[in-house]
This record gives C-alpha cells, structure tokens and sequence, in this order.
C-alpha cells in the first residue's frame, strides 16, 4: 500500500509542487491521475520513488516512510517501483535485449552490471517480457530502429524484468498517436491485472482515462481535487478538476484496430 499523509513539496524556486496531498492506493490498483500540465501529476508520481523529494509530511511504501530513507534504503526502493517514461528511455544505440535486460541492474552486483553478465535466468526473464508485450521479434534490433510505440513497449518490457511491486508511467502516451496509445494502455493494464502490481498512470486524455483507470486521481495547482471509481466520473467531474470546459485537445480520437 501507498499512503501519503500531509504530503507537501516546495521546489526551491518557491514553486508548490504538493500541497498537503493525502492519498491511499491499494495494492493491485490501476490509479491514473488526470490534471492540466503543471497540475502536479509528475511531482505526485516522482515523490514515489524519490525523482523529487516532498518537503513536509510521510510518504509511506509498506508502512515505511521512505522519505527518511538513506542512499542504501532508496537503491533497494528503485528495485522495487518500476518507472516508464514519456521519452522511453532507452539506450537508443543498444540492442532491444540489452535495453530489456537492463531491469535487472538493481538486482546484479556492481562488477557483474559494469561487464554487462547476467545470469541465464535474467536474460529468459527479459525474452519473456518480450513475448508478453508481443515484440520479443525485434530482440535483436537496435531501440533507435523502433517505432516510437514498439520502443514504449520495450520500457514496458524492461519495467517487467525488474519485476517490481509498483509500476509508475508518467504520461506513457502522449508522444503517441491515438491508436497507438489504445496499444500500451492495454499492455499496461494486462500486467496490472495478470500480476497484481500496482499501477499509477499520469495521462491528460479523458477517454484513456475513463477507459482503463479502476480509480481517477484529478490535480489542480498541486492538490487532489477528486479522488474516485472513474465509473463516477462524467464530463462534468473533469470540468471541475481543470477548472475549465473541456476542449477537443482533451480527448484522443480514434481506437485500436480490431
């Protein structure tokens, strides 16, 4: 479980990223959080693995606080918590399977992780990874050869590999045309639920939102302004979290092939 009690973080700009955010997540939970840019979707979602660290208040990760965390306690936190990012991430010049194996780097000693060896068991590990996210054919490809979608699917294969308690995305689909997109977010909720890992997605399209989220998180300037089952959200609830009418660029148009 996740909880965050009070938590609040000031960048030091002056800027309020947080402000007295209190949240539970269960584990098991497909969250995804919905605001404006500048919301705080990215501050919420970094603060859990410690990308950005809250100024006031607890952040508990299994009853632990992990903002008293030391640099030994936060190496074994990133093991844990799984990030997928907007840009993938990748090692561009790498091979696929050197990028996928990559996930196990937090659980292989310094020497074996500097002469990139890894075990018989990692590298299966990452081919099945592969074959769950359907791209395990580019294995051998170099991530730069990959269409922007494929190499979302590699991160999310590389998240798989570290096989983690916790998968954080941070807005996964927005470089990625509305097809596309449908295409990750169903890989991402295929895990979620076939492993029961829990979920935390930023996104700012509404349909994707209301389309695979179980719970809907909405931020304004760094608060939560509604936190709910997206079955009891209406169009109505995110005029309300954005503090505006709802625009076309709101929403993503077109599905996925049948």
């Amino acid at each position: 479980m996740i909880e965050f009690k009070d938590v609040s973080l000031v960048y030091p700009n002056g800027t309020q990223g947080l402000k007295n955010v209190n949240l539970k997540i269960n584990q098991g939970e497909f969250v995804v959080i919905v605001g404006l840019s500048g919301a705080g979707k990215s501050t919420l979602i970094r603060s859990m693995n410690r990308l950005v660290t809250p100024t006031d208040g607890e952040l508990l990760i299994d009853n632990e606080d992990i903002l008293k965390y030391n640099q030994r306690k936060l190496r074994k936190l990133r093991t844990e918590v799984g990030m997928i990012f907007q840009n993938y991430n990748l090692v561009k010049r790498s091979t696929v399977m050197k990028n996928v194996i990559s996930g196990r780097l937090g659980h292989t000693g310094t020497i074996a992780s500097l002469l990139n060896i890894f075990p018989k068991e990692a590298v299966s590990l990452a081919y099945r990874s592969l074959e769950r996210v359907n791209i395990a054919e580019k294995v051998y490809s170099r991530a730069d050869q990959l269409s922007g979608g494929q190499q979302q699917r590699v991160a999310i294969a590389r998240v798989l590999t570290q096989q983690p308690k916790i998968i954080l995305a941070d807005e996964p689909v927005a470089s990625l045309d509305p097809p596309t997109s449908h295409q990750v977010m169903t890989y991402l909720r295929k895990v979620n639920k076939e492993d029961n890992i829990t979920t935390i997605v930023n996104l700012h399209f509404i349909d994707m939102a209301m389309e695979y989220a179980d719970r809907i998180i909405g931020m304004r300037a760094g608060e939560v302004v509604f936190d709910g089952p997206a079955s009891d959200v209406s169009e109505q609830t995110f005029e309300e979290i954005y503090g505006r009418k709802i625009r076309e660029d709101d929403l993503v148009g077109g599905q996925e092939d049948e």
